[in-house]
């Protein structure tokens, strides 16, 4: 903990007693000793230079009696979020512009990831500066508990963008945080693609904006698959697919859709693409961005569709499915 402050350069620490928390199980007490417990501990810190408020959440902490006191005998371990700097020994790369943590192994193809993101996301959105904090837990049990989902929540997703506290306040810190399981599978481009898509939702704060899912994931993707100048075909090989066998599309992609437990995910995500694919081939990437911006400031779709395109959502579903049936190469 001592080493992973001072390498992040963690500022306004402070941690104080709430409650007991959740009991100790049987290996924990027997390896500490019957008078072993946990209790629940509110955190806040904040990392200098990259975060302008502190994150503040409660976390677990397993207390154990010794003859010269109570000592602190581990972090974590419980229901509650376990910030990845209380839990494991991380390697830490900071530029100006970005900080990686990495648990539990040196930081390897993460450093060039992060700042290669960063460099891909200001060609479409060239006014933002950063700054972008990546963690990579070392497990995924690591993973569940910095973010504090369910078990098996985040199987089939590389990486997530949210708060370090879990909190939707507007000045909360935000990361992205590494899946290793699925990120780790990822060949170059695919894993770039991902800590791509990821920085581009810290850059335009998605976390803390209502739009719907298919705008938030497919401009995030047609930020990332640009850059990666991957061929149509191949980028969304699972939809075309899909739609070679079940018939086009008769809507975009719902939340429902795209809920990281839904079923044929990649393909649904490849589907959000295309359709802010086909947006910026028909009307150009600068009115994409400001259609996204529109509706992330309130605006709805069918109004942002009408003021800032020129067309209706109808209408536009009907030239997007059109699209994907050429692309498919099925009749409409």
């Amino acid at each position: 903990m001592h080493d992973n402050a001072a390498a992040l350069r963690i500022r306004d620490l402070s941690l104080r007693y709430v409650d007991e928390g959740t009991p100790l199980g049987a290996g924990e007490q027997g390896r500490l000793g019957p008078g072993a417990w946990r209790g629940s501990v509110q955190v806040e810190y904040r990392f200098e230079g990259y975060d302008e408020s502190a994150a503040r959440l409660e976390t677990g902490v397993v207390f154990a009696p010794t003859s010269d006191g109570i000592r602190i005998a581990a972090f974590g371990g419980s229901d509650e979020r376990a910030p990845l700097w209380l839990v494991d020994r991380l390697s830490v790369v900071r530029t100006p512009q970005t900080l990686l943590a990495v648990a539990g192994r040196p930081p390897g193809r993460y450093a060039g990831l992060v700042t290669r993101a960063v460099g891909q996301v200001r060609r479409v959105l060239p006014k933002w500066q950063g700054p972008l904090v990546v963690e990579v837990p070392h497990t995924r049990g690591q993973l569940e508990a910095a973010v504090q989902s369910q078990p098996g929540e985040y199987d089939n997703i590389a990486a997530v963008t949210t708060t370090a506290d879990g909190s939707l306040a507007p000045e909360a810190p935000v990361r992205v945080f590494v899946n290793p399981d699925v990120f780790g599978k990822l060949k170059r481009v695919g894993a770039q693609v991902v800590m791509t898509h990821e920085s581009t939702h810290v850059a335009t704060r998605a976390t803390f904006t209502s739009m719907p899912t298919w705008l938030l994931e497919g401009f995030a993707d047609f930020v990332a698959l640009d850059a990666a100048k991957v061929p149509v075909t191949t980028a969304a090989g699972q939809i075309l697919a899909r739609i070679r066998k079940d018939g086009l599309p008769r809507r975009l992609p719902t939340s429902q859709d795209l809920d990281p437990t839904a079923n044929g995910l990649g393909a649904t995500y490849e589907e959000a693409w295309l359709a802010c694919r086909f947006l910026a081939r028909e009307y150009g990437a600068d009115r994409l961005v400001r259609f996204y911006r529109t509706v992330g400031d309130g605006s709805s779709t069918e109004e942002s569709f009408r003021q800032q395109l020129g067309t209706t959502q109808q209408a536009f579903v009907a030239q997007w499915r059109a699209d994907l049936a050429r692309l498919a190469g099925v009749a409409r």
